[in-house]
């Protein structure tokens, strides 16, 4: 007889359950435990395409689907009735519902990627179209009863009822999926999915460095060379504006330092700021201003205006900054 043992539980061939003795032992049979496995009597529903076995031997016509390893099969097949509020959950994987939350969105993807892999081409709308179709709570059914799914669920008994509710099949098999995706990863899903959902599916051709076989745009990659700068980008087609004329120039004996420094300034992308400060008497006081280029002074003026003030810390900026004519 074929058992298999996961944290606090064992299940055997028949797919009887059972919770260990207090000296450690397994029993035989669940005789007096209220936790009952799922039994299921007659026969599916008239409208499934095929009659499955109520044994847990999974029907010869369904592609296999992956083994899960560990505690994550204790999650996926307790059932919510088993959790009493408060108790705690797994750390690493949480509880049938989230994984059935991920597993829902891993399914419609792999079903999808299926029907877009297809040839001849289906348009966008045979894609939603035939998805829908697919995963209908019909063929949900149908791969719960042919991997006896159910039979490998712990409840209380007066959940028995529940098990055969769209609610509960839709949930059980997409928390199936979901942990075959955190221990697999998408590729396993993919081909099982794949080939369950379409006989006739091939998974896409696996190169050394692209998941799937599809042209992407090539990176480049860490490390490397830098460009030939004979293939550095042509220079913009208008030129930028030339630096204004020199304030000392014979033209422009008069001209202002402010908005010549301010506009030298901002043709080379530079930062300028001018604090100032007033001190003395309201009638009498006097402006002190600085000048700071990317946050370094290169001018300060005093006058009794906060204007002239600023003009003098310009011209001293302008002189600081190389930018007045040498002699």
């Amino acid at each position: 007889m074929v058992k298999a043992q996961v944290k606090g539980l064992s299940m055997q061939s028949e797919g009887s359950w059972s919770t260990p003795a207090s000296d450690g032992t397994w029993p035989s049979s669940t005789a007096g435990s209220s936790v009952v496995p799922y039994s299921h009597t007659g026969s599916p529903s008239p409208g499934l395409k095929r009659s499955y076995s109520v044994s847990n031997a999974m029907d010869p016509h369904l592609t296999p689907a992956p083994k899960l390893r560990g505690d994550i099969i204790l999650e996926v097949f307790t059932h919510q009735s088993l959790r009493f509020p408060g108790a705690p959950s797994n750390e690493e994987y949480g509880d049938n519902v989230r994984l059935s939350l991920l597993g829902d969105k891993i399914l419609e993807t792999a079903v999808t990627f299926t029907l877009f892999s297809k040839r001849p081409m289906l348009t966008s709308d045979d894609i939603v179209r035939r998805r829908d179709e697919i995963l209908s709570l019909e063929n949900i059914q149908n791969w719960i009863v042919g991997y006896g799914f159910r039979e490998k669920v712990r409840c209380t008994p007066d959940a028995l009822a529940t098990l055969d509710t769209p609610k509960e099949a839709r949930l059980l098999f997409s928390s199936y999926v979901g942990a075959v995706y955190i221990q697999n990863g998408m590729e396993t899903v993919q081909s099982w999915i794949g080939r369950l959902v379409d006989p006739d599916y091939e998974n896409p051709a696996i190169g050394a460095d692209e998941p799937y076989a599809y042209k992407r745009a090539k990176t480049e990659p860490m490390g490397s060379p830098p460009p030939n700068p004979s293939m550095q980008p042509p220079p913009p087609m208008n030129p930028p504006p030339p630096l204004p004329m020199n304030p000392l120039a014979p033209a422009q004996p008069t001209a202002a330092f402010l908005p010549l420094f301010n506009q030298t300034a901002n043709q080379r992308r530079l930062t300028v700021e001018y604090p100032a400060q007033f001190s003395g008497p309201a009638h009498a006081g006097r402006w002190t201003v600085q000048c700071i280029v990317n946050g370094i002074e290169k001018g300060q003026g005093n006058g009794p205006s906060k204007q002239l003030a600023k003009e003098e810390a310009a011209r001293q900026a302008y002189y600081a900054m190389g930018w007045a004519p040498r002699a």
